[in-house]
């Protein structure tokens, strides 16, 4: 008896849990221009990680992809997104990807490959629903694709707190 309550019990604790997540990806669904944020979320999604999307995107930051002076609601091109999946899940690409690892190149590489569509332009900005739709053709195309350990190391806990602290206290 005290097995059946206990079990009913961490289930009513975990649905929330999963809900949360749906109404997150919904509202990301819902969106016409995707932040580096939703991007960053979508990702960490992928891996299995349980975080809020601020916390996805302060993991995605530090590969070094998003714009360096650029806020983390700005809205997601074709560009952007072609540039973190090349270089972050380390698929090899032609001879001017490889010397440069520039954006134009990665987006090249992966519309030749034919994962955009043919017209795509690459500063074109992502709706949701195009956002989870790239996302997941990528994992179904490039399916042994494993996201490698970010560059730079994660921020110590005071410079965190900081970060996260209400902006009022710090004036």
């Amino acid at each position: 008896m005290k097995k059946v309550v206990l079990s009913c019990f961490l289930i009513l604790l975990l649905v929330p849990l999963f809900a949360q997540d749906a109404d997150i990806v919904t509202r990301i669904l819902a969106k016409k221009t995707v932040t580096c944020i939703d991007f960053s979320y979508l990702v960490a999604s992928e891996l299995g990680m349980e975080c809020t999307p601020f916390e996805a995107y302060t993991y995605c930051d530090r590969f070094g992809c998003f714009p360096f002076k650029a806020s983390a609601d700005k809205p997601v091109t074709v560009r952007m997104v072609s540039l973190f999946l090349m270089k972050n899940y380390g698929l090899n690409g032609g001879v001017l990807w490889s010397a440069t690892h520039n954006s134009r190149y990665a987006w090249k590489e992966l519309k030749a490959s034919g994962f955009w569509k043919t017209g795509i332009d690459p500063n074109q900005k992502l709706s949701g629903r195009d956002m989870v739709r790239a996302i997941s053709k990528f994992f179904m195309t490039y399916p042994d694709a494993r996201l490698r350990n970010p560059p730079t190391p994660e921020a110590p806990t005071e410079l965190r707190n900081a970060l996260l602290a209400d902006k009022e206290e710090t004036k």
